[in-house]
């Protein structure tokens, strides 16, 4: 009987280890917290976190490390002892901190493309106020190509916020303040005469003195303001006719010589009327005058232009759209242009001046883009 009991007790004994083998060595899967961990991980990356947030991305990194090392100790256990409720734990706590990350990230970004549209946005304004002055004025200079080349960056850059390329972003700025930079020094070399008060009351004195002649004498007068894209008629000292005008490329500058595109300043008269030209209508002045030539051989002295230079000449009032582009003539439109040929005599002066007005449009367009640049 003993041994029929002690049989039956190690039979029992047998079939209880054979039940906790099998359970032991069953391994129950990892909690589902360590593959979103190292999801998170790689969203958290490839959402630059690293440049966002350094810091914390690296604290990120190490508590997350920290939690794999746990869990690989828990590895190394036999299945029924391994405590997975510490590991998930862990493990909540890293992706917790990776939620909290990812807003840092987000808000960062949030302000870093809202830092770049506003200097974008400032930067577009100056943009605009030169690249309308400039078209406005139809200058063909540098400033068209600097003010061109800022246009496509403008629209690359809008493409760099878009694909979060910020660094890139803020270069391509840094770039577009250069060329506006660029644009406003050449703009301002070719007119700054209009922002220079003595210039602007030696072309006013001028007007003025031709206007109070045309008074005395109870004579016509032409008087072009170049800046103002305006012809003005007078009799007896008083305005009668105003009409708009186009000018050269390079029409607010006082012409020095043939080719350069200028429209000449200065007091001058109508030498003749031609009824059929290359423009239609036309009144030809007499330029150059002493004063052109004095000024021509004192630049050939001086070595600013060449020898072989010439001074040039045909400069006329004549007809074919004031939207066209002379090469130092003044243009008007053909119905304008019929009514002042017929009003005109040989003989009539003709003062052109840059402006008159101290408080010109380019000292305006400066002044708003020093607001610009403010804001």
């Amino acid at each position: 009987m003993k041994l029929k009991a002690v049989g039956s007790a190690l039979a029992l004994l047998s079939l209880y280890s054979l039940i906790f083998i099998g359970q032991s060595c069953q391994t129950p899967p990892a909690p589902p917290e360590v593959q979103e961990a190292l999801s998170q991980e790689q969203d958290l990356w490839r959402a630059g976190a690293s440049f966002f947030a350094p810091k914390e991305y690296e604290a990120y990194r190490q508590h997350l490390a920290e939690a794999r090392k746990f869990f690989q100790q828990e590895e190394l256990k036999i299945g029924y002892f391994r405590n997975y409720v510490k590991v998930r734990q862990k493990f909540r706590q890293v992706i917790d901190e990776g939620n909290s990350l990812k807003n840092l990230v987000e808000t960062r970004k949030t302000q870093a493309a809202g830092e770049i549209r506003s200097l974008k946005n400032r930067l577009y304004e100056r943009y605009q106020i030169f690249n309308s002055f400039s078209l406005e004025l139809t200058m063909r200079n540098f400033s068209r190509q600097h003010l061109a080349q800022a246009d496509v960056m403008f629209k690359e850059i809008d493409r760099l916020l878009a694909q979060e390329k910020y660094d890139l972003a803020r270069e391509k700025l840094k770039a577009v303040e250069n060329l506006l930079n660029q644009a406003e020094n050449i703009l301002r070399r070719q007119v700054e005469r209009y922002m220079d008060p003595d210039q602007v009351a030696a072309w006013k004195r001028l007007a003025e003195k031709a206007v109070k002649k045309s008074e005395e004498t109870g004579s016509l007068l032409i008087l072009v303001s170049k800046l103002e894209r305006r012809l003005t008629i007078y009799k007896n000292g008083k305005p009668v006719k105003t009409y708009e005008i186009g000018l050269g490329f390079n029409g607010l500058a006082d012409k020095l010589h043939a080719g350069d595109d200028a429209t000449p300043e200065g007091e001058y008269k109508v030498i003749k009327k031609v009824a059929t030209s290359k423009y239609g209508k036309a009144l030809l002045i007499n330029y150059p005058n002493e004063e052109d030539l004095k000024k021509f051989n004192e630049a050939r002295k001086k070595g600013i232009i060449t020898e072989r230079t010439k001074i040039g000449g045909l400069i006329e009032i004549h007809g074919g759209g004031k939207d066209g582009l002379t090469q130092g003539c003044v243009a008007l439109d053909n119905s304008d242009m019929e009514e002042l040929f017929r009003k005109i005599p040989v003989g009539t002066p003709v003062v052109i001046v840059g402006t008159t007005n101290l408080n010109n449009k380019i000292v305006s367009v400066f002044q708003d883009d020093k607001k610009a640049e403010k804001k």
